[in-house]
């Protein structure tokens, strides 16, 4: 089962959407919060101890910035 994915991201953040177009091209469903527009999205980055996007929850992983190894290493894939 794969564990459920959180992309903390920006607007004009390119790892960002290279990390989102990563996942979607691997089949990950994810769930995506712009800190630039959601207050609760940036609140929930800075909880998870980043200041940094992306942030990828995976699980209970957390990755800041876009790795690919190391997503595929987190999702088992």
């Amino acid at each position: 089962m794969t564990p459920s994915v959180t992309v903390y991201h920006q607007n004009d953040c390119r790892p960002c959407h290279t990390a989102m177009e990563f996942l979607r091209q691997k089949g990950v469903p994810f769930v995506a919060k712009n800190v630039s527009e959601d207050t609760a999205a940036q609140e929930e980055l800075i909880a998870l101890g980043s200041r940094s996007t992306p942030t990828i929850k995976i699980g209970d992983e957390i990755l800041i910035g876009f790795s690919p190894s190391k997503i595929v290493k987190a999702l088992g894939l």
